[in-house]
């Protein structure tokens, strides 16, 4: 790994970039509440359109990020980012503020998001040896998830000193930071070249994307499993907050250890992974990792409910489903970038993006409707079984063979117009 080369310059952007997104993540819908009175199906509305762009351009960017230059891509995502949100303290400064700007921002953001997202993941085989991804994205999950949960406590006493709108001036600034480690990256790492014309419309190329994925049983169980552990996570976090205030009876400082455990042991899995990497051992991991996440699940669902200290099983709960789902993830993140020819990288990654990130919304509805009708204890045991099916993707795709982090196949996609999917 590179650092403090470029690697280590975007690892650092993305940090910084994290603990200001915090603000935002508070900040918006504490406008939206406190300022203008939001009603809880505009808080739904709200939240959703910060993911919905995964949902509608997941499949686009993928054939923008090929045909662009990757890191202009992330600082135009940067910059674009940085406006919205300054436009929040700006207006309401100066004109006030209303619901739909909100929204506006939620989206506008969402799709930064995206766009920095897909071309981050394409970017990064770029920037480290191939038999580092796997230890890179666990950095990169890792260092943005600690930076996310341990940011909250310090975020909350800055928005009630200055106000949700004025604070939300930190994010803006912490996408510009993110813009200038981009430019860090680019000093370290060379100028990117430009990428090839492709001759191509945007519409084959992502139909070329979508073929290229399901020519790969690989490609295909990471896209399953990594959908099914959207649904479940977005489930449960749907319900969590409220499980453990009103029946496990945690206040917001305990409620925080216990999401500080999950980032503790998140990072521990993330270097188990790449430890697990090393040792042949990529295919069951990336089976185990969903069981210890699913298993977490219902421990949380069992805190408050039986005769044992609710504080302990939370913490327990919170420990494996960090390890086992952030494992999973380092590893599925490694091979997708390993698997994806560098030609076609965007547009592969777009359409996992889209499967595996789209049903969010999806995942959120779920947990709240079962919720409601039977409880959030149901709704954790519901969410457990989402998570721990995405082991069955592993097992019935040649997934569960792998011993290491394959290299990219050339040849496997040199004919994107044929469209009729493979065994691999």
């Amino acid at each position: 790994m590179q650092r403090p080369g470029s690697f280590g310059w975007l690892l650092a952007g993305q940090a910084v970039s994290a603990i200001g997104s915090q603000v935002t993540f508070m900040a918006l819908p504490l406008i939206a509440v406190v300022t203008l009175n939001a009603s809880p199906g505009e808080m739904g509305l709200l939240g959703a359109l910060d993911n919905l762009p995964y949902l509608l351009f997941g499949l686009a960017v993928g054939s923008l990020v090929d045909r662009h230059r990757r890191r202009s891509l992330m600082m135009i995502a940067d910059l674009t980012r940085a406006a919205a949100v300054v436009s929040i303290p700006v207006v309401f400064i100066f004109h006030g503020i209303s619901f739909a700007h909100l929204c506006v921002v939620a989206f506008a953001v969402g799709i930064g998001n995206i766009v920095f997202d897909v071309a981050c993941q394409a970017q990064l085989p770029d920037l480290v040896e191939q038999d580092r991804l796997v230890g890179a994205n666990g950095a990169l999950q890792t260092s943005t998830g600690i930076a996310s949960l341990a940011a909250p406590g310090l975020v909350g006493v800055f928005i009630a000193t200055v106000g949700a709108p004025v604070a939300m001036l930190v994010d803006a600034f912490s996408y510009l930071l993110s813009a200038g480690s981009l430019v860090m990256v680019r000093r370290c790492a060379g100028r990117e070249p430009e990428p090839k014309e492709s001759g191509t419309s945007p519409g084959a190329e992502i139909k070329q994307g979508l073929v290229a994925v399901l020519r790969d049983r690989r490609l295909v169980g990471l896209a399953g499993a990594g959908a099914f552990v959207s649904i479940g996570m977005n489930a449960a976090f749907a319900v969590l907050i409220h499980d453990l205030s009103n029946v496990v009876g945690l206040g917001s400082l305990g409620i925080g250890l216990v999401f500080f455990t999950f980032a503790v042991c998140a990072a521990l899995g993330a270097l188990a992974a790449s430890q697990l990497a090393a040792r042949a051992m990529v295919g069951r991991c990336l089976m185990v990792g969903p069981l210890l996440g699913g298993l977490g699940l219902v421990v949380f669902a069992l805190a408050g409910r039986i005769a044992a200290p609710g504080v302990l099983l939370v913490h327990v709960g919170a420990a494996l489903a960090g390890a086992g789902l952030l494992a999973q993830q380092s590893l599925a993140a490694g091979l997708r970038q390993s698997l994806a020819p560098e030609e076609m990288r965007g547009r592969i990654l777009g359409t996992l993006r889209f499967a595996e990130w789209g049903v969010m919304p999806l995942g959120s509805l779920i947990g709240g409707a079962v919720g409601e009708v039977a409880g959030t204890g149901a709704a954790l045991v519901v969410s457990a079984c989402w998570v721990a099916v995405a082991a069955l993707w592993v097992v019935v795709t040649p997934l569960r063979g792998l011993r290491v982090v394959p290299q990219a196949d050339p040849d496997s996609q040199t004919d994107p117009a044929q469209t009729d999917p493979v065994t691999r």
